[in-house]
């Protein structure tokens, strides 16, 4: 061994071996270790008051910091916004104090309560011309049916007269120093009273959940300067109408309206019965069927190739047509849509734009998914027990965890909703060249784990 390997030896041994230091009782808060700074306790610190007066200026600065930042976060009660950037504010979040039904998102907003009543941005409530007394039951036409439910709607829009006349006048003002640029994740989000939100020019960037569960929202209006976003009818789309970003959940409600139906109308099942004191379902059936192909009917436009983000939950549509130019399907495209039973793919040459049930009369169509569908993501199209027909084609690569959840139960024993998936492909190649996430496949009979079967080299409907 070398001199060199030696004394690196002695070195390493002398730096690992433990080390024992004895010290002395009455010496222990004083005694120092040789090559290190003595203990400083209960001697005066050198320099102290400086060292003192240094730490406070430091905390006051932390504090004036901290208070700076803080000031880039404007909110009140209702309105929460944060600056981002070059003076531009992100719209973060809005809590409805229960009386705000139209939202206009472009400049920071604040709400006032003038002391002289004049506030003008309380909804204003238009009478249905109904009759004044109760029509007479069992009705047999659907014109009978529509003035039985006028009078129902006109007894519910006195109730919210007389409400309204307790809640306080308000202005919503913009401060248009400020311009909005961004809407966040979940800035509207579970509200029950916003009926129309308007998209200024400002706006460049909405967060896919950013109206997530706005019950009462009928209608998203873009203004047609934006660049970045338009509308089709109430229905938010990015500009260049390759994604659709927002189908509002009670646009059936601005439908209704439109087609002349003055309530919402069901499917018959044996749950809602009690309409037979009404109508007869013999008279009803040919009602309803026209009115879930007016209302609850949409054609989704030529021009899409994706489908957003949360962009149909919660919906009423029934019956959806998907262009055969779609790619994709993102996270909970089609979320909880209890109505849901149809999916039909078209196939077009003309531009189709027009998304009313009139612009699916005498297209060229087939069940289900589209060829060339790649991407089918979580929670896609779960929870729609109304579904019961599904078809993945062979251009499918993705299909996340759960995408199917909810479509099938058990009802004594039978399979009910979705009864089985269709597939394109082989088991073989499906595994090879389809990445899917976990329980794809929805389970029928939770307490027994039973999965609904999977039938491969399927043959479309």
């Amino acid at each position: 061994m070398s001199k060199k390997d030696k004394k690196d030896k002695k070195m390493y041994n002398a730096l690992t071996d433990d080390t024992v230091i004895e010290i002395p009782e009455d010496e222990i808060y004083t005694y120092q270790i040789e090559g290190l700074a003595a203990p400083h306790i209960g001697k005066p610190y050198k320099h102290y008051t400086l060292k003192k007066a240094i730490f406070i200026i430091v905390i006051v600065v932390s504090i004036a910091l901290s208070m700076y930042f803080s000031l880039s976060i404007l909110t009140t009660d209702t309105f929460t916004f944060a600056e981002i950037s070059d003076g531009n504010y992100q719209f973060t979040k809005f809590s409805n104090p229960g009386y705000i039904t139209e939202l206009s998102i472009n400049w920071v907003l604040d709400i006032e309560y003038p002391e002289n009543g004049e506030g003008t941005a309380k909804e204003e409530i238009v009478l249905t011309d109904a009759p004044d007394t109760l029509p007479e039951i069992p009705v047999k036409t659907k014109a009978e049916l529509i003035e039985y439910n006028k009078y129902l709607l006109k007894q519910e829009q006195l109730a919210a007269i007389e409400r309204a006349k307790l809640l306080p006048d308000f202005i919503i003002t913009e401060d248009k120093n400020k311009p909005v640029t961004s809407v966040k994740e979940y800035a509207i989000n579970g509200d029950g009273y916003i009926k129309t939100i308007y998209i200024g020019e400002n706006v460049l960037d909405i967060d896919g959940k950013a109206f997530y569960s706005c019950w009462a929202l009928q209608r998203i209006i873009v203004d047609e300067n934006n660049p970045n976003y338009c509308d089709i009818d109430g229905v938010l789309y990015t500009k260049d109408k390759k994604t659709v970003v927002c189908y509002p959940c009670d646009r059936d409600a601005y439908l209704r309206e439109k087609y002349g139906y003055p309530t919402e109308m069901w499917q018959w099942t044996p749950q809602n019965a009690e309409k037979k004191d009404i109508i007869s379902p013999e008279d009803y059936a040919p009602i309803f069927e026209e009115y879930r192909e007016k209302v609850m009917t949409y054609v989704i436009p030529s021009t899409v190739e994706n489908v957003g983000e949360l962009c149909f939950n919660y919906s009423n549509l029934a019956t959806v047509y998907l262009p055969e130019g779609l790619k994709r399907i993102e996270n909970l495209g089609f979320f909880e849509m209890p109505n849901l039973s149809d999916f039909y793919t078209y196939i077009t040459e003309a531009a189709i734009e027009e998304t009313s049930y009139e612009a699916a009369e005498g297209l060229n169509t087939y069940l289900s998914f589209p060829e060339g569908l790649e991407y089918i993501g979580t929670d896609a199209v779960s929870y729609n027990k109304a579904l019961t027909y599904v078809y993945i084609p062979s251009s499918v690569s993705f299909i996340g965890h759960h995408a199917f959840w909810e479509d099938s139960y058990a009802d004594k024993g039978e399979i009910r909703g979705l009864p089985e998936i269709n597939v394109a492909k082989t088991k073989e190649e499906f595994k090879k060249t389809t990445e899917t996430g976990d329980e794809w496949v929805p389970i029928y009979d939770s307490n027994l784990l039973r999965k609904i079967p999977v039938n491969y080299e399927a043959t479309r409907k």
